[in-house]
């Protein structure tokens, strides 16, 4: 009869056709050594209030059986099953800082000596930061974003976060106060994309975590050089993808080349690209709003309750979050800028929000901001950082929706910005837009494949569409400054 003393650093629920919803875990014991666990699906009710991801446990009666599979979270060639007769017991007896954090080395994935069926936890600080995008996968909208690590050799890896990770990066690097970011990925998968090595989350298995309060984070911290190095703001094309078109052949290749002009002659839905330059900021509404920062929607303005004789005070105000449901919630300024954008054949107006204008800027919102964080602005006050963008010119890839061509809506959203001067260069040097295909071939581009056969470890990099469409992820407003026409 086995019996061991363990603490359960992960767990998490899982549903397969084949196996229904069970129970997975990883175990660690006192001296480091890690093997998983499985509470089969008949049994999930015996035990679902047994065991709770950071307690330890001792575990009495189980048996154990191969581990295998492409995203195994142990070395240990075994894993722990319970049975109906399993007893689980409290156990004091282990240390409360033992987390079975085993970092891998950079240049290690870099190589690709190490074998991909096995989930690695890497450490790095944020060095370097993509926009945050939504991509289709399998139909769904889902957050990514990429970043640049580094670690106390100054070596760089890449990591791409999907899902609620890329949100809550995201998130934090726009409100830091720390001038280090230190990453902590738990249970993160390889990924190998035309031969270049990087690392993902495996969507429902890993854990994220920035500055956690543990010994490895201050030990790796000690060693990192001093010497104070920024954050920046990278384009996509700066990280390795893992998968997905590149931008350049996003904007040269795949998506449909238009001027102003026939963009506001465009009668349908479709996305296209255009070079324009940033004639001015359109401040009718501000250059910013205020978001929630737990869920990043946008918060409403509540007026105070206050009377004072006959008269209502309204000078008084609080913020609601209405998805959270909370009063006050914790406030982030996001970019929601509406740009005013010409080229030789009209002009129009262009939305961008939060994280493409983060990748203009190069500065979060929150920066700009100050800590008097207020949406009530006079709109012809500008930072100098955003008259900085008048003049500029970009190559934009924006979506035409129905409001555009049916109700005269001349604001168009922005789905992506290339920035590099060269590849600006090279495209303007291609000569005049030209529409290649029907829209019907130019929408075969963005469709996403039937659904396929996945493991019970959803892999959001597995079931990303390379053709899929980026979107920016939304949730701001900004407005403008009116240009008067000469003449």
């Amino acid at each position: 009869m086995w019996k061991v003393q363990v603490k359960v650093i992960r767990l998490w629920k899982q549903y397969s056709a084949a196996s229904g919803e069970t129970i997975e875990m990883v175990f660690v014991d006192s001296r480091g050594d890690k093997i998983s666990g499985t509470v089969k699906r008949e049994l999930v009710g015996q035990f679902d209030r047994l065991l709770q991801e950071g307690e330890t446990k001792v575990l009495i009666n189980f048996t154990v059986t191969n581990s295998a599979g492409s995203y195994r979270t142990t070395r240990h060639p075994y894993k722990i099953v319970l049975l109906p007769t399993t007893r689980v017991r409290i156990c004091n007896m282990l240390p409360n800082n033992i987390s079975g954090l085993q970092p891998v080395n950079f240049q290690d994935v870099l190589n690709g000596v190490l074998d991909e069926d096995y989930l690695v936890d890497v450490i790095g600080q944020i060095v370097g930061v993509t926009q945050m995008e939504i991509v289709s996968v399998n139909g769904k909208d889902t957050q990514r974003i990429s970043v640049e690590l580094r670690n106390e050799k100054d070596a760089r890896l890449p990591l791409v976060l999907w899902g609620k990770f890329a949100e809550e990066v995201s998130n934090a690097i726009q409100s830091r106060t720390d001038n280090s970011i230190v990453c902590v990925l738990r249970f993160g998968k390889i990924k190998v994309w035309k031969g270049e090595h990087s690392i993902s989350n495996a969507y429902n298995v890993s854990t994220v975590a920035l500055n956690p309060p543990i010994d490895e984070v201050q030990a790796f911290m000690s060693l990192l050089p001093n010497d104070e190095l920024a954050l920046a703001v990278l384009d996509s094309k700066s990280n390795a993808m893992v998968s997905g078109v590149k931008d350049k052949d996003d904007f040269f290749l795949h998506t449909p080349r238009k001027t102003i002009a026939q963009v506001l002659e465009t009668k349908q839905v479709e996305k296209c690209i255009v070079m324009a330059s940033i004639a001015a900021i359109d401040s009718d509404m501000g250059w910013y709003y205020l978001s929630c920062k737990v869920c990043a929607k946008k918060v409403l303005t509540v007026p105070d309750d206050n009377e004072d004789g006959d008269d209502f005070n309204v000078s008084g105000h609080n913020y609601y979050c209405v998805k959270c449901k909370v009063h006050n919630p914790q406030l982030l300024p996001r970019y929601k800028l509406h740009l005013v954008v010409l080229d030789s054949t009209n002009n129009t107006k262009f939305m961008l929000f939060d994280n493409l204008a983060l990748q203009l800027l190069h500065k979060p919102c929150s920066e700009l901001i100050g800590p008097n964080t207020d949406e009530i602005q006079d709109p012809d006050l500008f930072p100098p950082i955003l008259n900085n963008l008048i003049g500029k010119s970009f190559l934009f890839k924006i979506g035409i929706e129905r409001e555009n061509y049916l109700y005269k809506h001349s604001t168009f959203k922005v789905l992506k910005i290339m920035t590099n001067i060269g590849l600006i260069n090279e495209f303007d040097a291609i000569g005049s837009p030209t529409v290649c295909g029907s829209s019907q071939q130019a929408e075969s581009n963005e469709l996403t494949p039937a659904k396929r056969t996945r493991p019970a470890i959803i892999n959001l990099e597995d079931d990303f569409d390379q053709y899929s469409v980026s979107k920016t992820a939304c949730t701001i407003k900004v407005k403008k400054e009116k240009i008067e026409k000469s003449g």
